[in-house]
């Protein structure tokens, strides 16, 4: 990135916004990432017609740095909490079921679309009133390593024996944790951090085919974010909002 845009592009913050040129064509460069790391995306105008142009040089300019083209790594989206839409929320859900309180703020004025709805939501928060059954949480977990996409939501028991009440959105294997994550909706009751959680997981991932694998509900992120996202530095703050 600073082969193509300068040293400048560095001291880019994070959600930072530049604009420059590749291959003679105006860009907008973000400080974003769907992987928790430090990473950038380049916007390109009037793509139909120059992505070939873009595409090529970025490629040149990686050369020397051996860049490869790869997706982002699903572990380590899910290690820094990153939502997928239709995998682990859709339009049914609320923020406040899926650790983004901080997306609704608390002193605005102005309106918004859902704003009434999501006020009361949180009124209702505030005194202990839950308006949903089910809390995402992410939690480790035995079994092999996992090591594809989920087909299915995998089912999640309250104790060994029981009846599933919740569902894993998002597992995969951390090699830098070396062990199985995940995320998932459980109900609330079974939600504080340190509880322990049963998971049906397929066969060839699971300890004993059959059962469940143990699993327990941490944290999120599962590790420090190496480009922190703004849910982290508000909870750093002792914040769960934005204001």
């Amino acid at each position: 990135m600073t082969d193509l845009f300068g040293d400048g592009i560095a001291e880019l913050p994070s959600y930072g916004l530049l604009a420059g040129q590749v291959a003679g064509h105006d860009v907008i460069i973000s400080q974003t990432g769907f992987s928790g790391e430090k990473g950038y995306e380049i916007y390109l105008y009037d793509a139909s017609q120059h992505a070939e142009d873009l595409w090529n040089a970025i490629l040149q300019a990686g050369e020397k740095h051996e860049l490869s083209v790869i997706a982002p790594a699903h572990h380590r989206r899910i290690a820094a909490g990153i939502l997928s839409w239709g995998q682990d929320m859709d339009q049914e859900v609320l923020p406040f079921q899926v650790n983004l309180a901080y997306h609704v703020p608390r002193e605005k004025e102005a309106q918004y679309i859902g704003k009434a709805a999501l006020e009361e939501a949180r009124d209702q928060l505030d005194v202990g009133v839950y308006p949903f059954t089910h809390q995402m949480v992410g939690m480790i977990m035995g079994g092999a390593p996992i090591d594809d996409y989920a087909p299915d939501f995998w089912l999640i028991s309250e104790t060994a024996d029981a009846e599933p009440t919740g569902y894993v959105t998002s597992p995969w294997f951390s090699p830098e944790l070396g062990q199985n994550i995940a995320m998932g909706f459980v109900p609330i009751e079974a939600s504080a951090i340190g509880t322990e959680l049963w998971v049906h997981l397929p066969e060839k991932y699971s300890d004993l085919p059959g059962s469940p694998v143990a699993a327990q509900v941490v944290p999120v992120p599962f590790r420090e974010s190496v480009n922190p996202n703004q849910r982290e530095i508000l909870q750093r703050r002792g914040l769960d909002t934005a204001v």
